[in-house]
């Protein structure tokens, strides 16, 4: 369980989190919605060690945090831009970053590097560098490449928001698959990807939580989804407070 208890985090004189607290469970895939500025992508960083936090309390099952989470293979982050090493092909890149987390065995790296581009359907793709694979092969690599590592948690960044609707839709299909029994905390500012994918959705807005819910899972273009859609976007932009009656 990832626990996070009253934390601020401020640049400057800018606060841009104010007593954040939130309980993410084993196994939940969690998503962090709201629009530009409302916080959610500076929590992500923080928990994935890319940024310390001014006050408060962060727990990883029983290991408390109090300034600054230190980097862990057991979590692992996936942004919006995959930085991928250009010079190395898409198996060298996942083979690199199994030798970098102590892993000596070159078959057993070989082995795992190919087992989850097989799983990211690019089996015929691995020997190619990213300037030859597009966006969503390129995103592709990235997503095996953090799963090689097998994490406990999974932070992803908007990762899919350059990528053409289509290629988009499949990924998402295809992330919901291979994380799951994960735990993920997924950001976005999209509405419909928030309900695709989430078991939990927290709602932020101006750096507070507005709304934490569990995904009723309406079906998809229904009076009900419709309706759960409109009711977001205005938690979203702070326009009301309370959806109960929708849960």
């Amino acid at each position: 369980m990832i626990e996070i208890k009253n934390l601020r985090k401020s640049f400057g004189d800018i606060c841009v989190l104010d007593d954040i607290n939130l309980k993410i469970n084993n196994g939940e895939f969690c998503v962090l919605l709201g629009s530009s500025g409302s916080g959610k992508s500076t929590i992500l960083k923080i928990l994935s060690s890319l940024e310390s936090f001014d006050s408060g309390e962060i727990k990883f099952d029983n290991e408390s945090f109090k300034s600054q989470i230190p980097n862990s293979k057991e979590r692992q982050i996936i942004m919006q831009h995959y930085c991928l090493m250009p010079w190395l092909t898409a198996l060298d890149n996942i083979k690199f970053a199994l030798k970098c987390s102590g892993l000596k065995n070159k078959k057993l790296i070989d082995d795992i590097a190919k087992k989850y581009l097989s799983l990211v359907g690019l089996k015929d793709k691995m020997n190619l560098y990213p300037n030859s694979l597009s966006g969503g092969q390129c995103q592709r690599v990235a997503i095996a490449r953090a799963l090689a590592l097998d994490p406990k948690v999974l932070f992803l960044d908007e990762p899919f928001s350059a990528l053409d609707p289509v290629v988009r839709a499949n990924l998402q299909t295809e992330l919901k698959e291979l994380t799951k029994n994960k735990q993920v905390i997924f950001v976005t500012h999209d509405i419909d990807e928030a309900i695709l994918l989430g078991d939990k959705i927290v709602i932020l807005h101006a750096g507070k939580i507005i709304k934490e819910l569990q995904n009723p899972k309406f079906t998809p273009n229904t009076p009900k989804y419709f309706e759960l859609k409109s009711v977001i976007y205005k938690l979203i932009n702070g326009e009301i407070e309370n959806i109960e009656y929708m849960i």
